[in-house]
């Protein structure tokens, strides 16, 4: 009897802290999205390299619009058909930019398989900047928490404030955000 009663006892237990963390977790995505957008990018702490392994500062800070994609390579195209839709859009490339930073740090592949495959997209998509965060930079100096499995969204207006961050888990999901993310990219690029 009084095994039963403690072994209810820590199921109740375990069963209330799986709804706190259920119930939790959304609201701690939403705060992380809250701290990030608004926040001014400091490119002093953002030395990363390029897709010949130089080390470089993400370009065109408080020059151009951004569109950043910062996306473990372990889902590497995930936002392929956001790409598609803005490139569709054919946005003036004196006035706006697409960056895509692989996130090194949290996947298997090798960093001079990553840099062959940041070249190959460099060529699909014409004009983008593809570069390699090898240790965490990014996620670390802007707050976006974890980033594994994950292709992170960012747009910079050219103020150099963050002016909107959201993580991809699937294609289904960019597609869904990518109305949202072009009209935002429209409006930013008529400022």
């Amino acid at each position: 009897m009084k095994r039963n009663q403690i072994l209810r006892s820590k199921l109740i237990t375990f069963f209330a802290g799986l709804l706190c963390l259920l119930y939790l977790l959304p609201m701690a995505a939403k705060a992380q999205t809250a701290d990030v957008v608004g926040k001014p990018i400091t490119m002093t702490s953002l030395m990363i390299s390029d897709a010949n392994n130089q080390p470089k500062q993400i370009p065109y800070v408080g020059e151009k619009v951004l569109l950043i994609q910062y996306t473990d390579p372990d889902v590497k195209d995930i936002n392929d058909k956001l790409s598609e839709a803005v490139k569709a859009k054919k946005f003036d490339e004196k006035l706006y930019q697409g960056i895509g930073i692989a996130n090194c740090k949290e996947t298997w592949i090798p960093n001079a398989g990553i840099r062959m495959k940041a070249r190959q997209k460099e060529k699909q998509f014409v004009g983008s900047v593809i570069m390699l965060d090898e240790n965490r930079v990014v996620p670390t100096a802007l707050g976006l928490g974890d980033c594994n499995e994950v292709g992170v969204i960012l747009i910079v207006g050219k103020d150099k404030v963050i002016k909107y961050m959201k993580k991809i888990t699937s294609e289904e999901e960019s597609m869904k955000v990518t109305d949202e993310v072009v009209n935002l990219l429209e409006a930013e690029i008529k400022k």
